[in-house]
């Protein structure tokens, strides 16, 4: 006894004494400690603690493997190797080495099966969903979360020790942050921020900044994925005030949130700075971490045009997302592999990883798995609804039979209204559920064709920008300057409504497109598809914020489009003041004003080549749109429509 209790102490020591004695000297000692001694003698819950608080460093291997064996020689019961089984799982989950914590997963759940330990069976579900979640295995990830999330409900906390109520907190709050991820990626962005603050409210409990950090560094994800950047970069630095509290040099993904934030707000220097400072650090530490930071510095360098050193971080995080199967990760760095290829002309290369881009964003995207991960949610909120009314109606069944029991001698009367009540009662519920039923069809049916509507805008705007990628190689391949300048027109245009469907998947309005921002995203394409930047020429835009219906928008981002495109081809042909040109876009009384202007040398229509197809589109859907068009060159050229048939939503 007193040996097992001096091994506890020991044990103790070598886990608060982590300032005394460097980290490794630590994991030596508990190695020795595992090897020399009884397994029965060993604190292994402790050392699975300690393990997983320090995410499971590359020597734990040694270390779980060694327990694993000891416990099977030893013929233990099946909880315990059930409980070192997962411990292996997690040390090659944290590691980034699926295959292997899936064989782990499978003997955990081997061995659990028959076992009554509820928060361990929930511990397998969650790391199996996370695996899942990493290979692009959605659906079955998140029936999974879903099964975890059901066991921790269902326990009733009042027969919980203090301890196993802290131990179901925890998995909570792993819980609840992982399933706010998965609606964030499924653009669920409000179910999204519910669980991160179910999250963050159980951190806060639990008196544990170190996770409230780790949640904070998450919803301020989510806030980069809405392009909300200011909001993005107030949370983000929360957390990392958060997090500094507890270690003054300490690096995490709050870093890495922060480096995109700052690329997003074209703070170049100081994301730059923080990838720099992270990448050596995470390429040691987290796999998954590094593979992430190498893919967005590749992003920024794109951004400030140094495209071989973007290749170089990007085809290294490609490898990476292959080696982990992450499906969110190959396609972005394909995609941005793609860009860089294509900037500096290498179009074979180009082509290669375009192919790739649109595969991966083609199974992330997949109609199936959108579907059936509404249908579980759906079942999963169904079911818990049945449940609650099954629990309440059996509640009120014995009360009902309470009070019959007391009055059935000398209430006779009474109990013959009771019955007729408790008949009417049963009636009343009884449609009531009947129109509960029919109006969750109703919201299903709806819920369906929105993602239906959704779905077949992304698959349009896939192919719409499949088309001007092949017209934008092919014009650089042709040889006629005339003939390559009217392909390279004809891809602007078919860029210029790819870009329309592809704000409306993007967004909740699946009939409507934000105006400013499309049209300051359609300018902005267009300067980038010319080569011209904002020194060469300034570009301003003044757009009253409005959504217009498909019907409207298109024939109006084509009209800019034109515009646009005819003033940087022959506008600007004498150098001296600046460039200017100005769109604008606002409504007046009855009808819809479009301004384009341009400071340029402005032409005589007479000398304008009225019958070139441009202007022929433009007439085109002037009519279309019941337009009113108007030409002056005062100063450049200005040319003015009066809109009077659109849709505003």
């Amino acid at each position: 006894m007193k040996k097992i209790i001096l091994l506890f102490f020991v044990l103790f020591c070598l886990i608060k004494n982590y300032g005394q004695t460097s980290f490794t000297k630590q994991l030596d000692s508990i190695h020795q400690l595992v090897k020399n001694q009884a397994i029965e003698k060993v604190a292994v819950k402790n050392i699975y603690s300690f393990l997983g608080k320090n995410r499971y460093p590359k020597q734990s291997k040694t270390i779980l493997t060694l327990i694993f064996e000891k416990f099977k020689a030893s013929n233990a019961n099946d909880l315990a190797l059930a409980n070192a089984s997962y411990a292996l799982s997690n040390y090659y989950f944290f590691n980034a080495k699926t295959d292997s914590c899936f064989y782990y997963i499978k003997k955990a759940e081997t061995y659990i099966e028959k076992a009554d330990a509820p928060l361990l069976k929930s511990s397998i579900l969650m790391t199996k969903g996370g695996v899942l979640k990493r290979e692009g295995k959605v659906v079955i990830a998140n029936n999974e979360f879903l099964a975890a999330l059901k066991i921790l409900k269902n326990l009733d906390t009042l027969k919980l020790a203090a301890t196993e109520n802290k131990k179901r907190k925890g998995k909570l709050l792993i819980l609840y942050n992982s399933l706010a991820i998965f609606n964030k990626e499924n653009n669920d962005f409000d179910a999204a921020i519910n669980y991160y603050n179910k999250a963050f409210n159980i951190t806060e409990e639990m008196k544990a900044p170190r996770y409230g950090a780790i949640i904070l560094s998450n919803e301020g994800d989510l806030y980069i994925q809405k392009k909300q950047y200011k909001k993005a970069l107030a949370v983000l630095e929360k957390s990392k005030k958060l997090r500094l509290s507890i270690d003054k040099n300490s690096i995490s993904a709050t870093d890495l949130n922060l480096a995109l934030v700052h690329t997003a707000l074209k703070n170049y220097d100081k994301a730059l700075h923080l990838f720099n400072t992270i990448i050596p650090y995470f390429k040691k530490h987290n796999t998954n971490h590094y593979m992430e930071s190498l893919i967005a510095r590749g992003k920024l360098y794109l951004a400030i045009k140094e495209y071989k050193k973007s290749i170089a971080d990007c085809k290294t995080g490609y490898q990476l997302s292959l080696q982990q199967k992450n499906l969110k990760y190959q396609n972005l760095s394909s995609k941005y592999l793609y860009k860089a290829y294509k900037n500096i002309k290498k179009y074979k290369n180009a082509f290669y990883y375009l192919e790739k881009h649109k595969k991966y964003q083609d199974s992330i995207f997949n109609k199936n798995n959108i579907k059936q991960i509404t249908q579980m949610q759906m079942r999963y909120q169904f079911d818990s609804e049945n449940e609650r009314k099954e629990i309440q109606k059996q509640a009120e069944k014995k009360a009902y039979k309470r009070v019959i029991y007391s009055l059935l001698l000398g209430l006779f009367a009474f109990f013959i209204s009771s019955v007729l009540s408790y008949r009417l009662y049963h009636i009343r519920q009884k449609n009531n559920v009947i129109l509960k039923g029919k109006n969750k069809q109703i919201a299903k049916a709806l819920k369906d064709n929105k993602i239906l509507l959704k779905e077949t805008h992304h698959r349009v705007k896939n192919s719409l920008q499949m088309i001007s990628s092949l017209l934008y190689l092919q014009s650089e391949n042709i040889t006629d300057e005339k003939a390559a300048s009217s392909v390279k027109d004809g891809q602007i245009r078919v860029k210029s409504m790819a870009l329309i469907h592809q704000k409306l998947y993007q967004n909740n309005h699946l009939t409507g497109v934000e105006v400013s921002d499309y049209i300051h995203d359609l300018a902005t394409d267009i300067f980038q598809s010319h080569h011209v930047t904002d020194e060469e020429i300034n570009l301003d835009i003044a757009v009253e914020k409005m959504i217009l219906d498909i019907d409207t928008i298109t024939p109006i981002g084509i009209i800019i489009n034109e515009l646009i495109v005819n003033a940087l081809k022959h506008a600007f042909d004498k150098k001296g003041k600046k460039a200017t040109i100005s769109i604008k876009l606002f409504k007046e009384k009855e009808a819809l004003i479009l301004q384009v202007n341009d400071n340029g040398s402005g032409f005589k229509p007479k000398e304008k080549k009225e019958k070139s197809f441009g202007m022929k589109l433009i007439k085109s859907l002037s009519r279309k749109l019941k337009a009113t068009l108007s030409i002056t060159h005062k100063n450049g050229t200005e040319i003015t429509l009066h809109i009077k048939r659109f849709k505003i939503m």
